[in-house]
């Protein structure tokens, strides 16, 4: 059978020579020991539980392998012709010439020689917060000095308190220790960029680099990934003498090497052959001997130190919290749980799975910290909307980072699986949404290092700001934030236990202390709307005079509280304070045109030298905001506002200028709260106008009843936004779909449906939200403009439905103040000078 689907793959696919070893396949198991034993031959692989499928990238060794563990293989041409694609992509560029080191097509991907040069430029430019670690030679680099790497770990933190501070928590992340994982590294690399390039000028960045030690390996296999780079899918390691294959190691042969996640210390090949390969050419081989490899040994040497066979460790980056041998028996780990004060994470970056992994991988058996790594691992999920689930859940794995961190060092060691549309990844699908999504999962994890097994127990803190970032003595200080503790990702495709969210109970700030720093002093929140009562908060509050805020810089940290009493995440908000008379000063109200009512406004003082920017009080509308002496131009934004801006604005030493703003409303495009019948919406069945929706007593559009392998919608009709800007969306919804298998998508088009660009999805959402989304500038001045909501759902099990009420599109700009009315005084000079 597999001559006869590898000639038809070939012939169909219309694969080049460089490619002709590796075909996208389809494999149907007949029951989970089956699948276990065919993925133990590959690294990846993608399974459709509900389908009892799996999908991989392989070839004829690993096509045999799926049929010898009794599975039924089939060729996805569509999948193949996309790899085939990426050859050809690849191979032109080659041809066209691309700048020296980078990878043909890929320029988004920094090579290892690229990920080095940045990590000394990092170094050179801010030699206060970034050294380089050494941790010793590749195998290459072992059997000969002048080829091969020299393993290297980005070090991330403030260096001139480090003496004083030497045990605040750690984070290691390892990026592309499978090869052929362009996008791992690249993403890694970003992370520590963003943490860099943000210091002093972003208080999440300033305070997580203060305050936290960064670790980041971001060529985990510098060796094999100079082979993927060359267009091979490159999986291990290059150890030509433990991984002999057949004896040669070319551009058309990536069978040599060692898996190195295969290749960990602890639990290594506990599953007997269940969980790595013991054939020197599969995909898993896990080496002769457990850390067989240099690459592996310099990595454990590095975060665990050296570890004796009861599993004791030191003089590593994490200290051993966690007692377990080295080695117990199947189904146990013979060890306690770590105690729940523990600080650090560790995580090992891949592609392309979508998930989000904790241990253990080698057995169905809960680790004993499962609980709190569950309710971790869905938080982080909630972030790139990735399956979290025990690592095991799929198939199980041997010998993996993840598990010898956790296992000997008992810090979190979780895996993120990447999404993606393959191991090379195209550059518009890494920038657009895997980079975004996965650094903003990143920092959420970075924000809980002093207590990863219970800050995340607790509500996260959202946007925290004060009323300005330069403030004047004498003024008052105000901060606001979101508390959310909604924020995890529900799906129950990999783990059927769910987050826990629970009610809002308090929140708190601290003026230059952590929150639990000895002798912190903090100062109560009040939730916005009058009390605390449900879920996500919108928190405000005044520091008392008496805060002591002297000349000089300073951090409010901000962190909410549950009504069970967990403690979350917190976040902060940096404010510069400096004397009345060093600074000038733009003071006034802002308030909604139409009915004068106060409005939460961000003032923004901006010239080629410097930014800074206020907020407008809730209640009174009152701004103040100041600048170095110098000429401002004045930029004022309030949601569901047009804004306005002011030129030329002169501030000189303690001059105070009085200015009030009077913001029109946006101009409304759409308006429908669905009471009203359809308003020109075309609504494919099963999307139907009901009343009664469980949680909404008026009229909604819902999907009840959904059937199964739907792609339905509803379209707007075409809108003309000639001349709008700054388009924003709002609308309620309850996706109560089957998570993770049915999803809700909101998608608009400039170009009359040609093309549609995504802005939200959702999948298992039990309760009604209300959404605010901001339209990328390309929605700006689309003459064809549509929206539509899309429902897709999977082969079988369905939900109540996707219902959706109060949609509203709105937009500024040229032509939406053409409309307002003439006596517009907010261009008046009503500057008053003292």
């Amino acid at each position: 059978m597999r001559r006869t689907l590898l000639a038809v793959a070939i012939v169909v696919a219309g694969l080049n020579s460089a490619a002709a070893e590796e075909w996208v396949v389809e494999a149907h198991y007949p029951d989970n020991a089956a699948l276990a034993r065919a993925a133990a031959h590959f690294q990846h692989v993608i399974v459709d539980g509900k389908r009892s499928t799996l999908r991989v990238a392989t070839g004829d060794r690993g096509i045999a392998a799926l049929e010898e563990a009794g599975l039924g293989v089939s060729i996805d041409q569509s999948a193949t012709a996309t790899l085939n694609a990426f050859y050809a992509h690849f191979e032109q560029a080659k041809a066209q010439g691309v700048a020296p080191n980078s990878i043909p097509g890929f320029q988004c991907f920094r090579t290892v020689e690229e990920t080095y040069s940045t990590m000394d430029a990092l170094k050179a430019d801010h030699p206060n917060i970034v050294t380089i670690d050494e941790l010793g030679p590749t195998w290459k680099k072992s059997q000969n000095a002048s080829a091969g790497y020299e393993m290297r770990a980005l070090r991330i933190t403030n260096l001139d308190t480090i003496a004083s501070d030497p045990d605040r928590p750690k984070m290691v992340v390892f990026t592309s220790i499978h090869a052929r994982e362009y996008a791992p590294a690249e993403l890694g690399t970003r992370f520590a960029e963003w943490l860099v390039d943000n210091y002093g000028t972003d208080a999440e960045a300033t305070w997580l680099v203060d305050h936290n030690d960064f670790r980041m390996v971001l060529q985990a296999n510098p060796d094999g990934r100079k082979q993927a780079e060359r267009g091979i899918l490159w999986r291990k390691n290059v150890d030509e003498v433990s991984g002999n294959c057949d004896g040669n190691v070319n551009v058309d042969n990536d069978g040599d090497g060692i898996d190195l996640n295969r290749n960990f210390p602890f639990h290594w090949n506990i599953t007997q052959g269940v969980g790595s390969d013991g054939n020197v050419c599969g995909e898993t081989y896990r080496g002769p001997v457990k850390a067989s490899e240099p690459e592996t040994q310099n990595l454990v040497q590095y975060v665990a130190g050296k570890c004796t066979a009861d599993g004791v460790c030191s003089g590593g980056v994490f200290a051993d919290h966690r007692d377990g041998p080295m080695n117990p028996p199947l189904g146990g780990d013979g060890g306690a749980a770590a105690p729940a004060d523990t600080t650090g994470f560790f995580i090992d970056i891949h592609s392309n799975a979508a998930l989000v992994l904790w241990p253990w991988g080698d057995t169905p058996s809960a680790a004993p910290n499962q609980s709190a790594m569950r309710t971790f691992g869905r938080r982080i999920a909630y972030f790139n909307g990735y399956t979290p689930e025990q690592a095991d859940t799929l198939y199980p794995t041997d010998g993996a980072t993840d598990d010898t961190m956790y296992g000997l060092l008992g810090v979190p060691g979780f895996t993120i699986e990447t999404d993606g549309s393959g191991f090379f990844e195209d550059c518009a699908s890494f920038d657009g949404t895997t980079a975004p999504n996965n650094i903003a999962a990143l920092r959420y994890a970075a924000r809980n290092l002093h207590a990863t097994y219970k800050l995340p127990i607790g509500p996260d803190t959202v946007g925290a700001t004060g009323t300005s970032d330069l403030i004047a003595t004498g003024d008052p200080v105000s901060i606001s934030a979101r508390i959310d503790d909604s924020r995890f990702n529900q799906s129950t495709s990999g783990d059927s236990v769910i987050g826990t969210v629970r009610t809002i109970a308090s929140a708190n700030a601290y003026v230059d202390q952590l929150p639990w720093d000895s002798g912190s002093q903090a100062v109560a929140l009040t939730a916005t709307d009058g009390t605390f009562s449900g879920s996500v908060e919108d928190v405000r509050g005044t520091l008392p005079a008496g805060a002591n805020l002297g000349v000089g810089r300073h951090m409010i940290y901000v962190q909410g509280t549950d009504s069970a009493g967990n403690a979350g995440t917190p976040n902060a908000a940096m404010i510069d304070i400096v004397s009345a008379d060093s600074v000038g000063t733009l003071a006034g109200t802002v308030t909604d045109k139409s009915s004068a009512a106060p409005l939460v406004a961000t003032i923004t003082l901006a010239n080629a030298d410097e930014t800074h920017r206020a907020t407008s009080d809730a209640a009174t509308g009152v701004y103040r905001a100041h600048g170095y002496p110098g000429t401002y131009d004045v930029h004022v934004s309030a949601a569901h506002h047009l804004s306005e801006d002011l030129h030329g604005v002169a501030l000189t030493l303690g001059s105070k200028i009085a200015h009030d703003f009077a913001l029109y409303p946006n101009c409304s495009i759409v308006s429908d709260d669905v009471e009203s019948g359809n308003q020109g919406w075309t609504a494919q069945s099963p999307w139907v106008i009901e009343s009664g929706t469980d949680g909404d007593t008026t009229k909604v559009w819902n999907t009840p009843d959904y059937g199964d392998n739907l792609n339905r919608s509803l379209t707007s009709a075409v809108h003309d936004l000639t001349g709008y800007s700054e388009v924003t969306l709002d609308f309620d919804d309850r996706c109560d779909t089957e998570s993770g298998f049915d999803y809700g998508h909101v998608e608009y088009s400039a170009n009359n449906g040609s093309t549609w660009t995504a802005l939200y999805s959702c999948s298992g959402q039990t309760t009604w939200q209300s959404h605010h989304i901001e339209l990328p500038v390309a929605a700006d001045g689309a003459a064809a403009f549509k929206l539509r909501f899309r429902l897709t759902s999977d082969q079988n099990a369905n939900g109540p439905g996707w219902a959706v009420d109060n949609i509203r599109i709105e937009a500024g700009g040229d032509a939406c103040r053409a409309l307002q009315q003439p006596d517009d005084v907010i261009f008046d000079d009503g500057f008053e000078g003292s």
